[in-house]
């Protein structure tokens, strides 16, 4: 059994002795059999969370009510979440009523997909009951029973299909996918932010140019913020958002790479709810990609903006990042005499007085031709040396 389950055994073996069950579950049991890195590990149990709580020093309440439970092991989290069931849906996304059962098989058949749907015990042997290791060697992406009906349940089911696609590069079932082109509509009761958390998952995962293409023919995107199906063209579609780093890197090239100008830009991510520090960066970003970079556009990008601007170009034409241009340009920011405009020697006081004149627009006009000339290494910056400069720039306007 692998390292990352074996350090969880205590807690399996502490349910066991107080006479429950306990299994592994969900994805972590998927990317075993897949051969993949394994990444949390949520354990089932037929405890109520009361008890799970009894039973452990150190746990977090983090949805009693759903019956989870997060135990603390060594450091580590782990999240433990009673056997359940679950009443009809409200507004396609909530079950009205949630009950505690002693069935694994039960709490199984509730799960989305039958890659998630498998468990396994203590001594590493699977229990599956509705054939996810079947799907899971198929590399298909099915849902647990019906889909028409998984979806009518909660239809970020759809969103979170194609984004499990996307990550594994698995296909759709002919099923799932007639399912989702019938239900789509369904994913306007879905709230943005739930919509934008499965996206960004989506385009970070390793697959994400076939999940674009899902999105396109099942006719997802229609129900996605500010989307239209003209703008979704092969560049955006094969573009290798994977590669990119921050997310806001990511809605970078993905407002660049759907054309959009600055103020389109804005108004299309705050549909998306990014919150304004996300939304700033992502847009300075855009605006840089394909730049011709020379001093000025480094000091008005900063070192962040250059760099990340400088990937999506490269992955935009060369489908690969160049990191000896990367480390080449920061050499090139490194170099710069200045970085911020509070950097240069002078401030709009040291101008009031070196001109005796009164707080005005001049400021800012005489700042920006100092910094321009520092950056362009025609000016040091000293005080003396930025004085001394506009003296000669006076003299040259008397004589024109």
């Amino acid at each position: 059994m692998n390292e990352p389950f074996t350090h969880a055994i205590p807690i399996l073996h502490t349910l066991h002795e107080h006479g429950y069950q306990a299994y592994f579950v969900g994805g972590a049991v998927r990317d075993v059999l897949l051969g993949r890195e394994i990444g949390d590990i949520d354990i089932a149990t037929d405890a109520t969370p009361d008890v799970v709580e009894s039973l452990f020093d150190k746990t977090v309440d983090v949805g009693k009510e759903h019956g989870t439970v997060i135990v603390l092991l060594d450091g580590v989290s782990y999240e433990v979440t009673t056997f359940r069931t679950e009443s009809e849906y409200e507004d396609f996304r909530r079950p009205k009523e949630v009950a505690f059962i002693s069935s694994l098989k039960e709490d199984l058949l509730r799960r989305d997909l039958t890659i998630n749907a498998v468990a396994m015990d203590i001594h590493g042997d699977i229990i599956d009951h509705v054939g996810g290791k079947r799907d899971i060697k198929r590399r298909r992406i099915q849902t647990v029973g019906d889909p028409a009906c998984r979806f009518q349940e909660d239809a970020l089911r759809m969103m979170r299909a194609v984004r499990f696609l996307s990550q594994l590069g698995f296909e759709l079932s002919k099923e799932t996918e007639e399912a989702m082109k019938k239900d789509k509509h369904l994913l306007a009761n879905i709230s943005v932010e739930r919509k934008k958390i499965e996206m960004e998952k989506l385009l970070k995962g390793r697959y994400c140019e076939q999940a674009i293409k899902v999105l396109i023919s099942t006719k997802l995107y229609e129900e996605l913020p500010g989307l239209k199906k003209d703008q979704l063209n092969e560049t955006f579609q094969a573009f290798p958002y994977y590669l990119l780093d921050g997310l806001d890197e990511v809605w970078g090239a993905f407002i660049h790479l759907l054309g959009l100008d600055e103020a389109e830009a804005v108004s299309f991510l705050k549909e998306w709810k990014l919150s304004t520090k996300l939304l700033k960066e992502a847009v300075a970003i855009s605006k840089y990609v394909d730049c011709d970079w020379d001093a000025e556009k480094m000091f008005e990008a900063g070192e962040h903006v250059l760099l990340s601007s400088m990937k999506i170009t490269q992955l935009k034409h060369e489908r690969r990042i160049f990191f000896d241009e990367l480390e080449a340009a920061k050499r090139s920011y490194d170099a710069l005499p200045i970085k911020q405009l509070q950097d240069l020697a002078v401030s709009g006081k040291d101008l009031m007085a070196f001109r005796q004149k009164p707080a005005g627009k001049w400021i800012a006009e005489e700042l920006s031709s100092v910094k321009k000339a520092v950056l362009q290494n025609q000016l040091e910056n000293r005080k003396e040396a930025i004085e001394e400069w506009l003296i000669a720039c006076d003299q040259r306007l008397e004589n024109d």
